[in-house]
C-alpha cells in the first residue's frame, strides 16, 4: 500500500460545488438540507479512520432514515451525477482521479477509477467526502466491492491515513521442487524439477497484532500474491542479462551484490515493492546465485 497525501479540497467545498449550477432549485433544496449531516459524518468518519475504528461506524447514521428511500438516491447521484464530465463537481473527482503514482492498493496497476473507501451505498453521506474518494486500478475496484468492516481486522489499509512503509513487512521466497512435487532446497548445480516465487506478508515484531492482521487482510482481499508473482515472472527474463554478466564476471558473491543493490535500490522510494521483496529473495537463495538464474528466467 502507497500512502498518498490528503486532498486539498475539503468536504464543505466539495458539497457545494456539487449543488452550484446545473441543478433543479427543488433537487438543491434537498441536498442543501443534508449539508450539515454530511459535514458531520466526514468529521466522524476522519476521526474513525485516524484511530482504525471504521468497523463501529454505524450505517445508519451515515444515511437518511430508511423510509427517504428518495433523499439517499439522491445523495449517492451526487456522486454518479453532479461528478460527472461537464458538471461542477468534477474538481473534486479529477483530484482523487489524477494522481501521478499507481494504485495506491496495490502498488502495480494504473489508477484508472475513482472508488469509495467506505461504500457510497451504505454509506451515503459520504459519497462526496473527498477523504473518502480514492484512486484506484480497475482490478483493485473490482476486488474491493462494496464491503464495509465488520471488525478490526476487516479495516483495508487507507492511503490517506495509514503509513506501513516505516518498516519492511512484505517478502519473498523462492522454493524450488522435487519431481514429485515436493519442496526442497536446491544447491548449485542442482536441476529442479520446478520452481516458484511466492510473497507473503512477515510482520515486524514492533507492530500490534491489529495493525498485523489488517495487512494481513490487505493483502488477502487485493489478491496481492498472485499479482506480485505474477509481475516477477515478467520481470525475471529482462534482468537475466545483467545477472548473466555479474556471473560472469565474479561468479555467484557477485551475482549475489548486483541483486542486493537492485534491492537497495528500489527501497529508496518504497521498502515494501514486490521487486525489493524479489530480488532480496533471490540474492539470499544460493542455487539461483550459482547459476539457477537461468533456468528461472527460461520459464
Amino acid at each position: 500500500m502507497r500512502r498518498l497525501d490528503p486532498p486539498q479540497i475539503g468536504t464543505r467545498e466539495a458539497f457545494r460545488l456539487c449543488v452550484s449550477a446545473k441543478i433543479g432549485l427543488t433537487m438543491r433544496t434537498l441536498l442543501t438540507s443534508y449539508e450539515l449531516r454530511v459535514l458531520i459524518a466526514a468529521g466522524e468518519y476522519e476521526q474513525a479512520c485516524r484511530t482504525a475504528t471504521l468497523h463501529h461506524l454505524q450505517p445508519a447514521a451515515f444515511a437518511p432514515l430508511p423510509d427517504k428511500k428518495r433523499d439517499r438516491d439522491a445523495l449517492i447521484a451526487m456522486y454518479e451525477r453532479r461528478m460527472g464530465p461537464q458538471h461542477p463537481g468534477r474538481p473534486v473527482y479529477d483530484e482523487a482521479r489524477n494522481r501521478k503514482t499507481k494504485c495506491p492498493m496495490c502498488g502495480v496497476g494504473a489508477v484508472r477509477q475513482v472508488d469509495h473507501h467506505m461504500p457510497k451505498s451504505i454509506f451515503p453521506y459520504l459519497a462526496v467526502v473527498p477523504i473518502n474518494l480514492l484512486p484506484i486500478c480497475s482490478d483493485c475496484n473490482f476486488e474491493k466491492r462494496d464491503r464495509a468492516p465488520s471488525c478490526h481486522a476487516e479495516q483495508i489499509l487507507h492511503p490517506y491515513f495509514d503509513d506501513v512503509d516505516d518498516e519492511r513487512w512484505l517478502r519473498a521466497r523462492l522454493i524450488t521442487r522435487s519431481v514429485d512435487g515436493r519442496p526442497f532446497q536446491a544447491k548449485p548445480l542442482d536441476i529442479p524439477a520446478s520452481w516458484v516465487i511466492e510473497f507473503y506478508v512477515d510482520p515486524p515484531s514492533s507492530w500490534s497484532v491489529e495493525l498485523a492482521e489488517r495487512v494481513r487482510y490487505h493483502f488477502e482481499t487485493f489478491k496481492l500474491a498472485p499479482l506480485y508473482e505474477d509481475q516477477a515472472a515478467d520481470d525475471l527474463p529482462g534482468i537475466e542479462l545483467s545477472i548473466e554478466e555479474a556471473f560472469q564476471a565474479g561468479g555467484a558473491p557477485d551475482v549475489r551484490a548486483h541483486l542486493e543493490g537492485l534491492a537497495r535500490s528500489r527501497a529508496r522510494l518504497h521498502k515494501n515493492s514486490w521487486m525489493v521483496a524479489l530480488y532480496e529473495a533471490l540474492a539470499a537463495h544460493d542455487w539461483f546465485c550459482s547459476g539457477g538464474f537461468r533456468q528461472v528466467a527460461a520459464g
